[in-house]
């Protein structure tokens, strides 16, 4: 017998099949940077459910170790997550790397030398210019920019406004399974009210409806139970009709 929270899911999801409708999920994980027993066990659940993985990497700290992961896995590809990773706000504001607090012109450089970093170390295959921004905030003024800087796609957090944004195409993530605070796993009941509550507006039009659900993780930041949680809803999703959307399909070139 499983539990009501898994059971909401079930109901769901059963909801989409009547409708004849397909839900679109998708998988991002932040703060990647070179090979670790982390990032591994991580690459190991995408082989074992072929799940296509996400990973944001932080240009300025990515090293080739990340090398052989993407040889072993050709479901996984990276997202640039902004440059350095470094807060430039004051203490008294929210933590932001691209923000308004420094030169734009700056900021901008940085992101151009991080897309030519990652696309040189990964390859144009594995690699998609889309920018995550890290704490998933950015100022509208860089938004504005990134188009003319080579990148396609912004992936943020929360349901989009709209698909797309000044020549991007945006995806965001919907599910965060860490609660920060305490720094360990959220719980499943929160981190699986997160995705029902998406597919529940999704199906009934209060947000964008094509825009696939978001997981989010954090690979480096994980408990124990982040793991077990993420390995049960990969083998849970695997007996309903769900799809699991690619690079291609997210962020088309």
């Amino acid at each position: 017998m499983i539990s009501p929270a898994w059971q909401a899911l079930a109901d769901e999801l059963s909801l989409w099949e009547q409708q004849g409708r397909t839900a679109t999920l998708w998988w991002r994980d932040d703060d990647a940077c070179t090979d670790s027993a982390a990032l591994r066990r991580l690459n190991q659940l995408s082989l074992d459910y072929q799940v296509p993985l996400h990973l944001a990497v932080i240009p300025a700290h990515a090293d080739s170790s990340l090398l052989s992961l993407f040889q072993q896995n050709s479901k996984l590809s990276a997202l640039q997550h902004g440059y350095s990773h470094l807060n430039h706000a004051p203490a008294n504001e929210r933590k932001c790397e691209l923000g308004h607090h420094r030169p734009l012109q700056q900021v901008l450089e940085e992101l151009s030398t991080g897309r030519e970093k990652l696309e040189q170390l990964i390859g144009s295959e594995q690699f998609n210019p889309t920018l995550v921004p890290p704490w998933n905030r950015l100022s509208d003024q860089l938004t504005e920019q990134l188009a003319k800087r080579g990148f396609i796609g912004l992936s943020t957090l929360k349901p989009r406004p709209e698909k797309r944004i000044f020549g991007l195409t945006q995806v965001n993530v919907h599910i965060d399974i860490i609660n920060w605070k305490e720094r360990q796993f959220a719980g499943e009941e929160r981190a699986l009210a997160q995705l029902l509550s998406h597919l529940q507006d999704r199906r009934r039009q209060r947000v964008d409806a094509d825009e696939a659900t978001g997981l989010m993780t954090h690979h480096l930041d994980h408990d124990e139970l982040c793991w077990v949680f993420c390995e049960r809803l990969f083998q849970f999703l695997k007996g309903y009709p769900v799809r699991w959307l690619d690079q291609s399909e997210l962020f088309p070139r």
